[in-house]
């Protein structure tokens, strides 16, 4: 018995040994190789432009349109010229990565520190998509992390101390950007639905996008031009199917592709909770919960770098969850992320660039196809493992 107590010791050691040096390799490399660009927080200047412009009187649609344009709604202009905009960002900022730490901690009577901290860093780094993601300061990466730790912290402890700043949270991010609404369809799915949060914050971000055009005609209109020419005549529509034939100019074909992917990930979806025996639509364990977050996250047909970043974690944390790291699970996390970010070396070593939204794309469906893959083991298998092996002594 104390011979197999060794030995399970020390391949949980090396576990971790190798854990923590593809997490330390993996953060050297993005950051040694992304260094190249000397410009910072690009996006967060340009909330400032828009702002600015909009103090001074001028079409902030126009006076801050450039390389990098303002596409920001007036709801956006009208908070946030009342509001401290850098001291709101600030306090985004520190409550995010405090909500990150916290959910960690909570984690800790379900996977060890030594796996979790390692899967947080790699999924993360994925394609250099974290790093990019605190490099352009864009405010919804900031955004999704809090959602994520505040849909967590709904989930494991229900009361008006969690239910209260997740509803404020996704009316006030939905009204910046309108795919955060989809972090509402977790009041369907909790092991006690809400009805009345979901219908409330609905109700509240409809009011917000009818309101905006009948009370600010010209600003919206500024809006929707600002948007149109960002996404159609500069084919920014992101890292997905809808984006990758935006690029060929059928963009309505790709989006309905997306819609058609998310429907058929809705029925894996249904058939993985069928195959492990769940009739009830309920979330039932922390790791469906990254599961279910993820793919609301994927919800978006425009995903971009600082929203697939936080689509990984969470793929990440659901499949280590499910799998403690163990087989093919913890090899595929291991050596994912280096394979990622091999455009990063070719750019950096011989000036090969390979556009993002190749690695992106394939990255995103790769990851989605590995998850399904891991779930579809039957569900805690390790424990059942490591039960038998207790069993023999």
């Amino acid at each position: 018995m104390d011979l197999k107590l060794d030995m399970a010791s020390a391949n949980d050691d090396k576990a971790w040994l190798l854990w923590s040096l593809s997490a330390a390799t993996c953060f050297i490399l993005v950051l040694a190789l992304s260094g190249t660009s000397g410009s910072f927080f690009w996006d967060y200047h340009v909330y400032e432009k828009g702002l600015s412009c909009y103090a001074q009187g001028p079409d902030p649609y126009a006076c801050a349109s450039g390389d990098f344009p303002f596409v920001y709604p007036p709801a956006f202009l009208k908070v946030f010229s009342v509001v401290d905009f850098p001291t709101a960002f600030a306090f985004l900022v520190l409550a995010s990565v405090a909500g990150i730490v916290c959910v960690s901690l909570s984690l800790k009577s379900q996977i060890p520190y030594h796996r979790l901290a390692p899967c947080l860093i790699l999924g993360f780094l994925i394609g250099g998509s974290g790093f990019a993601s605190i490099q352009t300061g864009n405010i919804s990466v900031f955004a999704h992390l809090s959602l994520v730790s505040l849909s967590y912290f709904l989930y494991t402890r229900r009361s008006v101390y969690t239910s209260t700043p997740h509803a404020i949270a996704i009316i006030l991010f939905s009204a910046i950007k309108p795919y955060f609404l989809a972090y509402a369809l977790l009041y369907l799915f909790l092991p006690r639905r809400s009805l009345f949060a979901f219908v409330a914050v609905l109700l509240s971000v409809a009011g917000i996008y009818i309101a905006q055009p009948a009370l600010y005609p010209q600003l919206w209109a500024g809006f929707q031009s600002a948007i149109y020419s960002q996404i159609i005549q500069h084919g920014d529509a992101g890292l997905t199917i809808f984006g990758v034939f935006s690029k060929f100019g059928m963009g309505k074909v790709g989006f309905a592709l997306h819609l058609l992917l998310m429907l058929l990930v809705v029925l894996i979806s249904a058939a993985l909770r069928y195959r492990h025996g769940q009739r009830a639509v309920q979330i039932s364990s922390a790791s469906e919960l990254f599961y279910f977050l993820a793919i609301l996250i994927l919800l978006n047909p425009r995903l971009m770098s600082y929203d697939f970043s936080v689509f990984a974690v969470c793929l990440y944390l659901s499949m280590v969850l499910s799998s403690r790291g163990d087989g093919w699970v913890g090899l595929f996390l291991k050596i994912f992320p280096f394979l990622t970010i091999l455009p990063l070396c070719l750019e950096a070593l011989f000036d090969i660039r390979v556009h993002s939204l190749t690695y992106y794309f394939l990255a995103t469906y790769v990851l989605l196809v590995a998850a399904v893959a891991c779930h579809w083991a039957p569900r805690n298998s390790w424990t059942k493992a490591r039960a038998s092996v207790g069993h023999e002594k």
